[in-house]
């Protein structure tokens, strides 16, 4: 079932990545992936989005994006942003199946160094 996350649903997702707060824009999906959006005006960003591993490859990371867009756009948001590693092909692949576009790219943007490529979605 795909929600907006609970408390019931915050130690969960705080194992899966500890940097995360409880955020009412947390959404869940069967305990397999999540994701984290920020909303200001009409512009939304995706802060996080995490599939267990175990649960990647089944669909449930767009599954949940196609979610979140609906849910987001319903309450006003008309573009969507986010950053992914310029390594990460198949989730860039993701989300251009989904839309979005690269519009720029940031250098060493990851603790490690790694450069991030910026995409958005109108």
């Amino acid at each position: 079932m795909l929600r907006l996350a609970n408390e019931h649903d915050f130690e969960w997702i705080a194992a899966m990545h500890p940097q995360w707060q409880p955020s009412s824009t947390s959404w869940v999906l069967d305990k397999k992936a999540f994701a984290i959006w920020q909303m200001a005006a009409d512009e939304c960003e995706l802060l996080l989005i995490e599939v267990e591993e175990s649960e990647r490859g089944k669909g449930f990371g767009k599954m949940l994006m196609e979610h979140c867009h609906k849910e987001l756009a319903a309450q006003g948001a008309k573009s969507f942003f986010l950053e992914v590693r310029v390594s990460n092909v198949a989730a860039i692949a993701l989300y251009e199946k989904l839309g979005y576009e690269k519009i720029a790219e940031r250098k060493k943007y990851y603790a490690d160094g790694e450069d991030a490529v910026v995409m958005k979605r109108q």
